[in-house]
């Protein structure tokens, strides 16, 4: 199983290519090596690298390549998040994709690193300028490092089951064929992976797992650890177990675990409840990360990918995402304290010896399918009942 990281560096944060350090990043993934981890999660924020929708920035893309080669010299592998998309909670989108018009934005929207609190997102599926806008970066940055030995592979619009929410599914899988075929015929080799949200399994999604599959992607489940929005269950391993054999019975075969970890207590204490989120003890959470780590490697996961390496810096509060909710604030292996960076006990689960012991979750995939809420709720029942 290959375990890999979300990563921002541990000062710039989501200023990466904007204003990218050779030498910060360079310590970052030396680190993140020497912990055991053989692949990081990088997003290529789509204004920072196509500022207009039929122009590149040249230096940014040079800095991706930069990027590729630190990350092989330390051994690691790179999966990027092209055309990012959903981030930390958010939508990070170029200016150009988005409409004057006095609506609320459907989903957290963040345009030249402010919140936009009225316009129309151009939909990356549907609407004509995104979908001309899309082959540049297919050219001009897939194309030319399809040979980079770091290079894992493409996660296509981050956050892509969330923004197909509410178009058909014949347009979604429409885009998302086109899509593979492009980047595999550009990058061959190159494989591409989609996250499916955990909480759309409870109705109908857009795309099931298998029609990702079809699509000649790679369904991977991206599931908040910390807390579920329907059970609210924090540091509850049976819940994830739950949720990775339903998508393995949907999916036909064992899928990647996206956004493992949580939110830790700020205070370095003994975990706190505020706002509906649960912030952890550092004890606690790394047994509840172990036990997902174990649980991956039973049910033969890929890919597991823990959810950040750093804390967002003080120095960050006030940008978005992370003036509001704190929590996105929490959730990585390492901690601002005391004006330097210090491993959390989250690190010891990469290392500590856990057994975990869940019955497979059997499903009747056509039943499901026919009723997804009805068979959800049941099976759940059934599920906690028996583990």
């Amino acid at each position: 199983m290959l375990i890999g990281i979300g990563y921002l560096p541990r000062r710039t944060g989501p200023a990466l290519w904007q204003a990218f350090d050779a030498a910060e990043i360079a310590d970052d993934l030396a680190h993140i090596a020497d912990l055991g981890f053989q692949a990081v999660r990088v997003p290529l924020f789509w204004a920072d690298f196509q500022p207009q929708p039929e122009r590149i920035r040249p230096a940014t893309l040079d800095a991706f390549g930069r990027f590729l080669d630190l990350a092989h010299h330390h051994g690691l592998r790179v999966r990027a998040g092209l055309w990012t998309g959903m981030w930390d909670g958010a939508l990070w989108w170029p200016d150009w994709g988005v409409l004057p018009a006095p609506l609320p934005p459907s989903w957290p929207l963040i345009v030249d690193g402010k919140w936009v609190r009225w316009g129309r997102v151009r939909h990356p599926c549907t609407d004509e300028r995104m979908l001309q806008a899309r082959p540049v970066l297919v050219r001009e940055l897939v194309a030319f490092y399809r040979d980079h030995p770091a290079l894992l592979g493409w996660e296509p619009l981050p956050g892509l089951g969330r923004l197909t929410a509410a178009i058909p599914t014949e347009t979604a899988m429409a885009w998302l064929q086109s899509t593979v075929e492009a980047l595999i015929e550009a990058a061959p080799g190159r494989d591409v992976t989609v996250l499916l949200a955990a909480d759309a399994l409870e109705g109908r999604p857009t795309l099931w797992p298998d029609e990702v599959l079809t699509a000649g992607a790679q369904p991977s489940l991206s599931v908040a650890t910390f807390a579920s929005d329907r059970r609210r269950l924090p540091l509850n391993t049976r819940w994830i177990a739950f949720l990775l054999d339903l998508t393995a019975a949907l999916a036909g075969r064992p899928v990647a675990l996206h956004l493992a970890g949580l939110p830790t207590d700020p205070t370095g204490g003994k975990g706190l409840a505020s706002e509906g989120v649960y912030y952890a003890a550092e004890e606690e959470a790394a047994v509840h990360l172990a036990e997902v780590l174990a649980l991956a490697r039973q049910r033969r996961c890929p890919e597991l990918w823990v959810w950040r390496w750093a804390d967002i810096p003080p120095s960050l509060w006030e940008q978005p995402p992370y003036d509001y909710p704190t929590w996105r604030r929490y959730t990585g292996l390492l901690r601002w304290q005391e004006h330097t960076w210090r491993e959390k006990k989250l690190v010891e689960a990469l290392k500590m010896p856990v057994s975990v012991a869940f019955p497979p979750l059997d499903v009747d995939s056509e039943a499901y399918r026919h009723d997804p809420a009805g068979q959800f709720n049941r099976l759940w029942a059934d599920y906690q009942r028996h583990a």
